[in-house]
């Protein structure tokens, strides 16, 4: 939740507030807490999915821009996120990363700027995305803004001067993601809501990334080995190509020109489903992975089942009726 400790003093600077940041839990443990001054124009929204802290930026001639604050655990993959960034602006996979170094308070950051070329379906001008990346301890602040290109180049050096008044508030506790609605794909509990029929065989444990919406653990007679994982992004989350190339990369297998896919039927639409195998890149053992990808109300369901070959080999069917009984909350 957001809520305003004072107005900042000085000259011009009546319109400008400080707010704090904090996750409402219903456990004692202490929440990570972000102080920034609040630019003019700014206003505060529901936070949502994945976000600590979400505004509108609306300009003179009604234009919006979105920003969101958004924690991850530190160590996700930089290009991975950067072309899920791309795929959202209708960009092509970058294959190495660029940034320029910039301030986040008084710490050294990254600015990430995403500008593309043609406008989206619908839409005047292309879209522009600016990010500030900032690691602090294990957990990896991202200062997201989203609009028409035109706006964004408007209200950039806002942007910058808006994180340059950013400072954090020590915890004793890792940082966690705000709070959010059971409509939320971050925000469901699965032993609570439910949202799919798990084989009895499969042991839930708890997500080994903030990413990870639900993660369950696959042991066969001989002791082999294979995981399953569920993660939900807003839009397309990076598309096949981009998801693909990733799961391809935790196989220590190349990117592909063509990717062949098949299908199965879930709720309200279709799945794509993709198979290798190769030499699991954490490990250096052998393996094998199935991907599946879900679209769903404004959102898309990343479904992935990895390890021991014979462990998965044994759980396709049970993996694929897993993800055709899912019940999707309402997505936003």
């Amino acid at each position: 939740m957001l809520a305003a400790l004072l107005a900042v003093a000085g000259c011009k600077r009546d319109d400008v507030k400080v707010y704090q940041v904090a996750k409402e839990d219903s456990t004692p443990a202490p929440s990570p807490q972000l102080q920034f001054a609040l630019p003019p124009g700014w206003q505060q929204a529901a936070p949502g999915q994945m976000r600590a802290a979400s505004f509108t930026v609306t300009g003179a001639s009604g234009q919006t821009a979105d920003v969101g604050v958004i924690p991850l655990p530190a160590g996700e993959n930089e290009l991975d996120i950067l072309n899920m960034w791309r795929d959202q602006v209708q960009l092509p996979p970058a294959t190495n990363v660029d940034s320029q170094p910039i301030s986040v308070g008084n710490d050294s950051a990254k600015l990430f700027d995403v500008a593309g070329i043609t406008p989206l379906a619908g839409e005047k001008f292309p879209k522009r995305i600016l990010v500030a990346e900032l690691t602090k301890g294990a957990t990896s602040w991202f200062f997201k803004m989203t609009g028409a290109a035109p706006f964004i180049a408007e209200q950039k050096e806002t942007f910058l001067q808006f994180l340059k008044s950013v400072s954090f508030v020590e915890a004793s506790a890792p940082p966690m993601m705000a709070a959010a609605t059971p409509s939320s794909a971050q925000a469901i509990n699965p032993a609570v809501y439910s949202i799919w029929t798990i084989p009895e065989n499969w042991q839930t444990v708890a997500p080994s990334s903030e990413m990870l919406f639900a993660e369950f653990a696959l042991t066969n007679a001989s002791g082999a080995k294979a995981g399953v994982n569920v993660a939900a992004l807003a839009g397309t989350g990076g598309g096949l190509e981009g998801n693909v190339t990733r799961w391809r990369g935790q196989l220590g297998l190349p990117p592909i020109a063509e990717i062949i896919s098949s299908s199965f039927d879930v709720t309200g639409g279709k799945a794509q489903l993709v198979d290798y195998s190769g030499t699991n890149a954490k490990t250096g053992q052998p393996a094998r992975l199935i991907g599946v990808i879900v679209p769903q109300a404004g959102q898309t369901w990343f479904y992935k089942l990895m390890g021991d070959d014979q462990v998965v080999a044994a759980q396709r069917e049970a993996f694929i009726k897993f993800i055709q009984s899912a019940k999707y909350p309402d997505a936003h």
